[in-house]
């Protein structure tokens, strides 16, 4: 799969991203309920997924929440220092046929869907800088 990512869309910067789905673990909470969302892709994150506070509590997490003394804290580039909240959920690239159980992070003044290096290990990426292209694909194909 082929993503061309010359033009932001929820980012003021060029950047790549994943198309994805989010939900919980019984599958009866979907975000976006229909369609895809993009993540941005984040090295410097080293969790699976990073979700605002809302998409959090509209999936419901909050039932597979891991106690507070199994979360970490995080620290923005900017030195921001905070305790994540972290629950169990899953997430769906259609595009390449992937679906992981994976720890979905958030913390209050999140704002956008970031995709971390935890993640990213589970797909193959090719980044054409350049171009502004980015090529995804499984161990699988």
């Amino acid at each position: 799969m082929k993503i061309v990512y010359d033009k932001p869309f929820n980012s003021e910067i060029h950047a790549p991203y994943l198309p994805l789905k989010i939900q919980d673990l019984t599958g009866n909470f979907l975000h976006p309920k229909k369609g895809i969302v993009n993540g941005l892709i984040d090295t410097g994150y080293d969790g699976f997924i990073l979700v605002p506070l809302k998409i959090f509590e509209k999936l419901n997490l909050m039932t597979t929440e891991l106690p507070p003394d199994q979360i970490s804290f995080a620290e923005t580039i900017v030195g921001e220092k905070f305790k994540l909240r972290t629950a169990l959920g899953q997430v769906v690239i259609p595009e390449i046929s992937l679906s992981l159980t994976i720890e979905i992070d958030t913390y209050p003044t999140c704002y956008e869907i970031l995709i971390g290096r935890q993640l990213l290990e589970f797909i193959i990426l090719i980044l054409n800088g350049p171009k502004k292209i980015l090529t995804i694909t499984t161990m699988q194909e």
